[in-house]
């Protein structure tokens, strides 16, 4: 038996015959040969790609027919891992030129960026994410071996355009996610700069705030007195924190604003890591921040935080 089967693809993009040589260990135990010859027109872009396989069957239970198919199934899955791994980021690129025309090329460049991370991880549990993979990997190698079973040539730029719309659905999500994420970014950016603009260009009411936030959300601030300043900036928002229309996170950040301090002294940081509002402020105040590392306010609090917890 000789057996040939003829791939047409992109030039040079046969970086998948190696694997595939390494998964036919089995089909060679049975005293069959592969080889392959990549065909190359000169002032072609596509690359023409012969797979042969040689040999006859030496046992009654897998005949020739059965070892094509297998050699078939072995092919559909290289493949399906090669336009995962190797095509992947050209299609979103491919995908973002088509739907994003007057996009910059520098916000194309961070929304492939972008979709490619988002079709990468989509959880932050890894294994979640190889198993989204593995799923996605899968569902591709059963359309290349559903087409593949009865044709002995696949042009496979052609396939993944056409016969993969499921896949490319996904390509167009993540491509208008990260578009999506990346105009939020731009509209937070110019928010930011806005607030910063507030604070620079005021007089300051109080020249500094210390800011104390609780477990329970709450927070707490005073002046470098040591003189409580909340009260009077929470009647202006009171009516709207009782409606359930604003929340505190939103009410500091307004009060700093507003207040417009030359220094902020943040005490008790540790659980407002990574906090959102926290972030907002330190982009907003920036050189104003300072961290607080133990005074007698913070060990008070971390004294009665310990005799709550031993009450309850």
């Amino acid at each position: 038996m000789i057996y040939t089967f003829e791939l047409i693809t992109a030039k040079g993009n046969v970086s998948f015959l190696q694997e595939f040589d390494q998964r036919l260990t089995w089909i060679k135990e049975k005293k069959y040969s592969f080889n392959f010859d990549i065909l190359h027109e000169e002032k072609a872009e596509m690359g023409f790609v012969f797979l042969n396989l040689k040999g006859d069957s030496i046992d009654d239970v897998f005949r020739n027919e059965d070892i094509i198919y297998i050699f078939k199934h072995q092919l559909a899955e290289v493949l399906a891992e090669h336009i995962i791994s190797d095509w992947e980021l050209k299609l979103i690129e491919k995908e973002i030129f088509r739907r994003y025309k007057g996009v910059s090329a520098e916000d194309k460049k961070l929304i492939q960026q972008k979709a490619y991370g988002f079709l990468k991880k989509y959880n932050e549990n890894e294994s979640l994410n190889l198993f989204i993979r593995f799923s996605r990997k899968s569902r591709i190698s059963r359309k290349i071996l559903d087409y593949i079973s009865d044709k002995d040539v696949l042009i496979l730029e052609g396939f993944v355009n056409f016969c993969l719309q499921d896949y490319m659905k996904e390509i167009r999500f993540a491509v208008d996610l990260a578009f999506e994420e990346l105009k939020n970014e731009k509209e937070y950016d110019e928010f930011i700069k806005l607030l910063r603009y507030l604070v620079d260009t005021q007089v300051p009411k109080v020249f500094e705030v210390n800011l104390m936030v609780g477990s329970d959300r709450d927070f707490y601030l005073w002046d470098e007195k040591g003189v409580q300043i909340k009260e009077s900036y929470l009647r202006h928002y009171l009516d709207d924190m009782l409606l359930d229309e604003v929340d505190l996170d939103d009410v500091l950040i307004s009060i700093l604003v507003t207040i417009a301090p030359r220094r902020i002294v943040f005490h008790n940081i540790e659980h407002l890591l990574g906090n959102e509002p926290f972030e907002m402020i330190k982009r907003v105040f920036k050189d104003k921040i300072e961290i607080c590392t133990g005074c007698e306010r913070c060990y008070k609090y971390m004294r009665e935080q310990e005799k709550d917890h031993w009450r309850s």
